[in-house]
């Protein structure tokens, strides 16, 4: 038995290193479909030889090699059919594909920041960036249908279509629930709006290297700040007596002071370093990101695993895939064009690994 694992096992990887080499990260429209074919047939021989074993008499390497085999079978029948459809389609298909993951990625970040959540408490700020975000990528699959109707790609813009609807109408819901209340329940919440544009500056920006920072992102965080303090000295003016309101209002207006100088140092340090230099600082600083979940996350129970944590892990990669792909549309560069694919894969690894934590824990409650 131990000679058979082996002789599967080292199957197993032979087509794992060469669909790595051979598929992964390269142009579906370039790839060898026959290729594929052989791939598929040397994967299902690995089932079939495994399933031919009693199960009594597999053992536990047995069932997990087995359960590789099926992952990487189901792997290369996927990417076998969107090649096919690759190639049929020609080159709008990959330039549609990628219109498709930026909504994805959107659709992500809603989920996390928005759906079921209290919406007193909701960043209208970023939620305009997602609506501006989905805007832009509903511009883009136009255009690419017009050079070449699809049926299935007009569904895919349907989607990005309705969930734009969606979030519009949010913002209307989610500002006027924070205009509602008691002078003393809005002065609570413009605090508790305060601490959570804090947050995002502890999880983007402090400690973390200036020249990989997105100056627009802290020029969100900023003007959002300018907005809460305006309304807290707006309820002090209407003749809320409330120490707390008075208090927040002198920590918002110290925070406005340290970003305000953090962001005039970041747009300098940017402005002062070439192109390709910024490239290379977002690539490191996505590798940290790939230690941080490596270390805490991965082959780690999901049921325990901090989901907060993991979605920071996701928002902060997201951020540097933002910027590597503003860079990619101003200047060609190899190093960023493979970064990007790198972080892409990891960003679409990490979204799915976030909600089969939620998942988990969710269950585990029960």
């Amino acid at each position: 038995m131990s000679n058979l694992v082996e002789s599967l096992g080292k199957e197993l990887e032979q087509l794992d290193r060469e669909y790595a080499s051979d598929f992964a990260g390269h142009s579906r429209l370039t790839r060898d479909l026959s290729q594929m074919d052989r791939m598929i047939k040397r994967a299902a021989a690995v089932v079939e030889r495994a399933d031919a074993i009693p199960s009594a008499a597999q053992g536990p390497e047995l069932t997990r090699l087995r359960e590789a085999a099926v992952q990487s079978l189901e792997l290369y029948k996927n990417e076998r059919m969107a090649i096919a459809r690759a190639q049929e389609v020609g080159p709008v298909f990959e330039q549609f594909s990628t219109e498709a993951t930026n909504a994805n990625f959107v659709f992500s970040r809603y989920m996390r920041h928005f759906a079921g959540k209290d919406r007193s408490t909701r960043d209208v700020a970023l939620l305009g960036e997602l609506v501006e975000e989905l805007r832009q990528i509903e511009k883009r699959m136009t255009q690419l249908l017009d050079e070449r109707g699809s049926a299935e790609f007009d569904r895919d813009r349907q989607v990005v279509r309705e969930n734009l609807k969606q979030y519009q109408e949010e913002i209307e819901l989610i500002e006027k629930a924070q205009a509602t209340g008691t002078p003393e329940e809005q002065a609570s919440i413009l605090a508790t709006l305060a601490n959570s544009q804090f947050t995002v500056y502890q999880t983007h920006f402090a400690g973390e290297p200036r020249i990989s920072r997105r100056p627009a992102l802290l020029m969100r965080v900023v003007a959002t700040l300018k907005r809460i303090r305006e309304r807290m000295k707006a309820l002090d003016a209407a003749g809320l007596k409330a120490e707390f309101n008075g208090r927040n209002i002198a920590i918002v207006e110290d925070r406005l002071g340290v970003y305000e100088n953090e962001l005039a140092e970041v747009r300098k340090i940017r402005q002062a370093t070439p192109m390709t230099e910024i490239m290379a600082e977002l690539g490191g600083a996505a590798n940290k990101l790939f230690d941080e979940y490596r270390t805490n996350f991965a082959d780690k129970s999901r049921s325990q695993a901090d989901a907060a944590r993991l979605g920071n892990i996701c928002d902060k990669l997201s951020e540097i895939r933002r910027q590597m792909t503003e860079m990619s549309w101003a200047e060609d560069s190899e190093m960023n064009t493979r970064n990007l694919e790198i972080v892409t894969e990891q960003l679409a690894m990490f979204e799915g690994e976030y909600e089969q934590v939620l998942r988990a824990q969710a269950t585990a409650t029960r």
